[in-house]
C-alpha cells in the first residue's frame, strides 16, 4: 500500500476507537516519543534545542525501526523550534521554563518554574475589565514577550511535515494545538497553588466571580482556535485537580463548571474533547458521565486505577493509557509486556487505545516499547 493508504487506515482505526466502535485492531500511540536516542544513545534532550534538524531526522527513523513502526501515531518532529513551544506551554501558567543545556543539565527534563505574578487585587481586574487585560498585565510581569521568541519556519516545517507524511501515520489529529486550561488551573499558577488554595476558602465569591468572566472568554477562545486549526479532537488537561488535590465540593463549585460549558461548545462544532488529566481522579469520574457517549477521550498519566476508569468511564467515552511511565524505563520487557496484555484484558478492544501513562519518558528503553507493541498486536 501507498503511505496515503496505510494513513486511511490508521485514520479509520483511530476513529473507530474513538467513536467507541471495534477497529480492525487496538490503536496504538506510546505519546511523548523522545525516540531520538534509539538511533543514538549518546545523545541528550538539550539536542532538541540545541541540534533540532537532527532530532527531527532521528525521530522520523525511529519511526521506521521494526516494531516501532506499527505505532498508529506520528513521531513527535514538528518543525516547531523547541522554544517556542515550550515557552508557550510555561506562559500557560505565567511561569518561565528551565531549559536543559541552559538552566539545568543537558540530560535533565524541562522543568516549569512559577513565579506567581498575580495579586489578590487582580481579581477585581479580571471580574471588573476581563480576564484578557490581566493575561497581557502578567505577562509583562514575568518578561514574557511571545512576539520575541523564534518563529517557526514554514518552509522547514513543511519538509518535515512531507517526511512524517511519507511514513503513512495516522492524521487524526488535534484541532485548535494546545487549548486553554481550565481557568483553575490557570489561577492556580498564576497565584501560586499554596496562596490559589487559600484564596479558595478566603474569598471564594471573588474566586468564583473570577472564573465566571475567565470561563466563557475561554470557551469563545477555544472556538476560535478550533476554527482557526480544524483537527478531530481538542486537548484539554487537567492536573492539579483530582482527588488527591481538593474536596468534591471544590471540583463542583471551582473547576468542573468549565468542562460543563467548554464540552458542549467543542460538540457544536464537531470536535471531540480530549481530557489530558495527570493524578488521581478516581473519586470525580462519575462527573465525567454527564457528557455524550464518544464525544470525549480519557488520557491518564497512569495513576487514576484502571479497573474504576473501565468500570465508571468505560461505556461512556475512548480511554487510552496506561502503561506506568517508569516501567518503560526501569522494568524489563516481560514486564512490559505482561502489563499491556493486562490493561487489555481490563480495557477489551473497543473504544480503547494504547498509550504510556501521560508520555513515555526520555529514558524508556526500546526492548520495553517494543514489549508494549508486540503485547497490543497479539504477538
Amino acid at each position: 500500500m501507498t503511505p496515503q493508504e496505510v494513513t486511511t487506515v490508521r485514520d479509520k482505526r483511530m476513529m473507530a476507537a474513538l467513536n467507541m466502535e471495534k477497529p480492525d485492531r487496538i490503536p496504538i500511540m506510546l505519546s511523548g516519543q523522545m525516540y531520538f536516542k534509539f538511533i543514538d544513545p549518546t545523545m541528550t534532550i538539550s539536542d532538541w534545542w540545541d541540534r533540532q534538524e537532527l532530532v527531527d531526522e532521528y525521530l522520523i527513523k525511529a519511526a521506521e525501526l521494526p516494531v516501532l513502526n506499527e505505532m498508529d501515531s506520528p513521531p513527535a518532529a514538528t518543525g516547531v523550534p523547541m522554544d517556542f513551544m515550550q515557552q508557550n506551554f510555561a506562559s500557560m501558567w505565567f511561569a518561565k521554563m528551565k531549559v536543559p543545556g541552559r538552566e539545568l543539565a543537558k540530560d535533565a527534563l524541562w522543568q516549569i518554574d512559577e513565579q506567581g505574578p498575580m495579586t489578590e487585587d487582580d481579581y477585581d481586574i479580571i471580574i471588573n475589565k476581563g480576564w484578557n487585560v490581566l493575561k497581557q498585565e502578567l505577562f509583562k510581569r514575568i518578561g514574557f514577550d511571545p512576539e520575541k521568541l523564534p518563529k517557526p519556519d514554514p518552509e522547514y516545517m513543511g519538509k518535515v511535515g512531507k517526511k512524517v507524511a511519507a511514513l503513512g501515520k495516522t492524521s487524526v489529529g488535534m484541532a485548535g494545538g494546545l487549548l486553554p486550561m481550565p481557568p483553575f488551573e490557570t489561577l492556580s499558577g498564576a497565584r501560586k497553588l499554596p496562596k490559589f488554595f487559600r484564596d479558595l476558602h478566603r474569598m471564594p465569591d471573588k474566586v468564583r466571580a473570577a472564573l465566571d468572566v475567565m470561563e466563557q472568554e475561554e470557551v469563545e477562545n477555544t472556538v476560535k482556535a478550533m476554527k482557526a486549526m480544524p483537527g478531530v479532537y481538542g486537548f484539554i488537561g487537567g492536573t492539579r485537580a483530582g482527588c488527591d488535590f481538593i474536596s468534591a465540593k471544590v471540583f463542583e463549585k471551582f473547576y468542573f463548571t468549565y468542562y460543563q460549558k467548554v464540552v458542549p461548545a467543542m460538540q457544536a462544532n464537531n470536535v471531540k474533547t480530549w481530557f489530558h488529566m495527570d493524578g488521581n481522579w478516581e473519586g470525580f469520574l462519575p462527573y465525567f458521565r454527564e457528557f455524550p457517549k464518544a464525544q470525549c477521550i480519557w488520557d491518564p498519566d497512569h495513576i487514576t486505577s484502571n479497573v474504576k476508569m473501565k468500570e465508571i468511564l468505560g461505556d461512556k467515552m475512548c480511554i487510552t493509557g496506561n502503561v506506568p511511565p517508569a516501567l518503560t524505563s526501569v522494568g524489563t520487557p516481560e514486564e512490559c509486556y505482561n502489563y499491556a496484555k493486562e490493561i487489555i484484558e481490563i480495557f477489551g478492544d473497543t473504544g480503547f487505545i494504547m498509550n504510556s501513562g501521560c508520555s513515555v519518558p526520555p529514558n524508556a528503553k526500546r526492548e520495553n516499547i517494543e514489549a508494549v507493541i508486540l503485547a497490543t498486536l497479539g504477538k
